[in-house]
């Protein structure tokens, strides 16, 4: 399989207009193999309830019989399976979940597609891509910023994107490089499937039902040539500064070195998503002032208050280093260190009259991955932050469980010597330039 992704990213490569009329032959039993070992064993079950255990049960004997149901035409996609998460703001995000053997063909598609729109995608792209994280947007952010070029940024939100994208325009799009009908027609009934929610079919006309794994990269898709492509080759060569995009999935920043360019852009910004279907959110998509020139101008006498931004998960400051010149320092974003709290509490009251060294094996678990996460450079104070928080919650659920006998500081710290939890550390490097 390998062999033949790289003929086709090749081929892509070669000519950026190539359209590929046969490619639906290269998901092969050995494709669809591996597409089922990189699944994550642990994720949900659709409406099948097979999961990825009871799946490998004679897996290679299932694997080519779905092979045989693609190749012949008779593959049919299974409803979604629609749960619903809390979002940050209180509201439920729906999330649409397909059948094992439909994850599989999905995956594997992936990995065909992506061998030719990776050539595609712009570099300011960076999510749900190979060998991309939300670290190497972070890095980029502080690298536009570091620069000093940055004047004026544009942030933007997208209202119920995955929802909303038009499927006729997506499948375009999708035809603008894939001619092959075998894998339009796989693509075609997916975005299509209905979703069973509470016993109803749910049939909707828009959208790519998020939680589906072929979802991020069409979504990908669609935002290239919305967004990346119209930036790049339209709106940039217009302008008279500098200006960079970085988005992850659709979450994404403009950066400006004009004012008057910033604000040409946001003119047209709204208009240019609504021509596919999109809305920008009138209270989270602003314009604003951000750089040195900014910074100056508030830290003179009466200036106005230095504007910061929200992006992945950790707000964005302008501050000065020691030795004065402009730096950006990020800090996590206090919804997103309320909502860590929330869990850690409501684990530790859930789970207060299990053994110490289960519940300190669990703890850690969730403070390694915060720190894997948030531990950037700049962010120590709100790491350590969230350690004394989850040792308060810990030491007063273990307190609620001792019948009157209080759990003293003095105590805890006894318990703590002999379980300690991970201590706050930095993970990530300082960005290079």
């Amino acid at each position: 399989m390998s062999t033949h992704l790289e003929r086709i990213t090749k081929l892509a490569r070669e000519n950026r207009e190539t359209q590929f009329l046969s490619i639906a032959h290269y998901i092969t039993p050995e494709a669809l193999n591996e597409a089922f070992k990189a699944l994550r064993k642990d994720a949900a079950a659709g409406i099948d309830g097979i999961s990825h255990s009871e799946y490998q049960k004679n897996a290679n004997e299932k694997i080519q019989k779905l092979h045989e149901s693609i190749s012949s035409g008779r593959y049919r996609t299974q409803p979604l399976k629609r749960i619903y998460i809390p979002k940050e703001d209180g509201k439920q995000r729906p999330i649409s979940i397909p059948c094992l053997e439909d994850k599989i063909v999905q995956k594997a598609a992936t990995t065909l597609l992506n061998a030719i729109y990776e050539v595609d995608f712009h570099k300011c792209s960076y999510g749900f891509r190979p060998g991309r994280s939300q670290h190497d947007a972070l890095n980029e952010v502080f690298r536009r910023n570091r620069r000093g070029q940055v004047g004026w940024i544009i942030e933007c939100d997208i209202q119920g994107y995955f929802d909303a994208i038009v499927r006729n325009k997506l499948m375009e799009m999708i035809e603008r490089r894939i001619k092959d009908g075998s894998i339009l027609r796989l693509i075609g009934k997916w975005i299509n499937v209905g979703a069973i929610d509470e016993g109803r079919l749910l049939i909707s006309e828009t959208g790519t039902g998020q939680g589906q794994v072929i979802s991020p990269l069409l979504a990908n898709i669609y935002l290239h040539y919305v967004l990346d492509e119209w930036f790049e080759s339209e709106v940039k060569p217009r302008l008279k500064g500098e200006a960079h995009e970085v988005r992850f999935a659709d979450d994404f920043i403009l950066f400006f070195q004009h004012k008057e360019d910033a604000e040409r852009v946001m003119a047209v910004l709204g208009k240019r998503f609504a021509k596919y279907g999109l809305t920008l959110h009138p209270e989270k998509t602003r314009l604003f002032e951000f750089g040195p020139k900014a910074l100056e101008e508030s830290e003179k006498p009466g200036g106005k208050p230095l504007a910061t931004f929200d992006f992945l998960g950790l707000t964005h400051v302008a501050t000065r280093s020691r030795r004065g010149d402009f730096m950006v320092h990020v800090r996590t974003m206090k919804k997103r260190l309320k909502r860590s709290i929330k869990a850690a509490r409501d684990w530790c009251k859930l789970h207060r009259h299990d053994a110490l060294v289960e519940q300190q094996k669990n703890l850690n678990t969730k403070l390694r991955g915060h720190y894997q996460y948030y531990g950037r450079p700049t962010n120590y104070l709100a790491i350590k932050r969230f350690y004394r928080l989850v040792l308060c919650t810990w030491k007063n659920q273990l307190n609620r469980r001792t019948r009157g006998k209080t759990v003293t500081w003095q105590k805890f710290d006894k318990i703590l010597a002999r379980y300690p939890l991970e201590l706050p550390r930095i993970k990530h490097p300082w960005p290079t330039w």
